[in-house]
C-alpha cells in the first residue's frame, strides 16, 4: 500500500542471498536484484517473510536454495505453515521454490559460512557465521536487545540457550532480520541475554510469591496493547510470562 509497515531485512553477501523478505514487495525486491550476480539462496527458517520472494529469484537466476532440512517441505508447500488473518494481511503465502538441506557449512567465492541451527523462535532456524569477518547472520533470533513480546509458538527459554551459544562466539557485526547491522554484535546479544536472564528471574520470584501470570505480566511488562488486539494473541506479552513459566527447555522431554 506504499508504505512500510514492518521492517524485514535480507543481505546480499557476494553472490549469496540470505533471506527473500516477503512477496508483498516482490516487484521491488525483484527490481533491486537486477544487474546483480546471485548465485545462491540461503534462507534462515521457513517463515513467510524470510521465503517470499524465494520463487520469484530462483526463476530469475536459476540458482539453488539451501536451507535446515525441517525447512524444505515448506518451501515445497508454504501453505503447511498456517497463516492467520494478520499474517495474511501483512505478508501472505509466498509461491512454491525448491529447496536443498544445507550442510554444517558453506563456501561461496571469497566467504565461508559456518551453519548453526539455532532454536527457540522455530524449529528450523539456522544462524550463518562468517568467522574471517566475525559476522553472524540472526534471522529472527536476536531482533534487537529488548524482549516484551513473544509469539505463540516460541520458546523463551530455548531462545535464551541458544543466544548463550552464539555469544560465545567471536562477532564484531550481528545481522539481523529486523534491525539490520547492528555493530559490537557480541556485545548486544550479551545484552540481551543478561535482559533475558533478569525477565526470567523476577517472573519465576514474583510466581513464588503467589502472583497470577497475569499478575506477573502486568507487574513487569505491563497490560496488552495493540500487539495483541491486532494478532489475536498470537504476538503478546502474556506469551512471555507463559514460556516462561510453562515452556519447557530444549533438553527436557516434551
Amino acid at each position: 500500500m506504499g508504505f512500510l509497515l514492518y521492517p524485514v531485512y535480507a543481505f546480499l553477501v557476494g553472490d549469496t542471498l540470505i533471506d527473500t523478505g516477503t512477496n508483498r514487495a516482490d516487484h521491488e525486491f525483484i527490481s533491486a536484484l537486477k544487474g546483480r550476480a546471485v548465485a545462491r539462496i540461503i534462507n534462515t527458517h521457513h517463515h513467510e517473510d524470510h521465503i517470499g520472494n524465494n520463487a520469484g529469484v530462483q526463476a530469475m537466476f536459476g540458482i539453488p536454495i539451501y536451507a535446515h532440512a525441517l525447512t524444505l517441505p515448506y518451501l515445497d508447500n508454504p501453505r503447511l505453515n498456517k497463516l492467520r488473518l494478520y499474517q495474511r494481511v501483512v505478508w501472505d503465502w509466498p509461491k512454491p521454490s525448491k529447496g536443498t538441506a544445507i550442510g554444517s557449512s558453506l563456501d561461496a567465492a571469497a566467504y565461508h559460512f559456518e551453519v548453526i541451527h539455532s532454536p527457540g523462535h522455530t524449529d528450523d532456524h539456522i544462524c550463518l557465521y562468517e568467522p574471517e569477518r566475525k559476522w553472524l547472520f540472526t534471522g529472527d533470533l536476536f531482533c534487537g536487545t529488548a524482549f516484551i513480546y513473544l509469539r505463540q509458538d516460541e520458546n523463551y527459554l530455548q531462545i535464551l540457550d541458544t543466544l548463550k551459544k552464539l555469544a560465545a562466539l567471536d562477532i564484531n557485526v550481528v545481522f539481523c532480520n529486523l534491525k539490520g547491522a547492528v555493530e559490537n554484535g557480541r556485545e548486544a546479544l550479551l545484552k540481551k541475554i543478561f535482559r533475558m536472564e533478569k525477565l526470567r528471574d523476577d517472573v519465576l520470584k514474583l510466581r513464588d510469591q503467589g502472583l497470577t501470570a497475569s499478575k506477573v505480566r502486568e507487574k513487569l511488562l505491563g497490560k496488552e496493547d495493540s500487539w495483541n488486539l491486532i494478532t489475536g494473541g498470537h504476538y503478546s506479552k502474556q506469551n512471555t510470562v507463559d514460556s516462561i513459566l510453562f515452556g519447557k527447555r530444549p533438553d527436557e522431554k516434551q
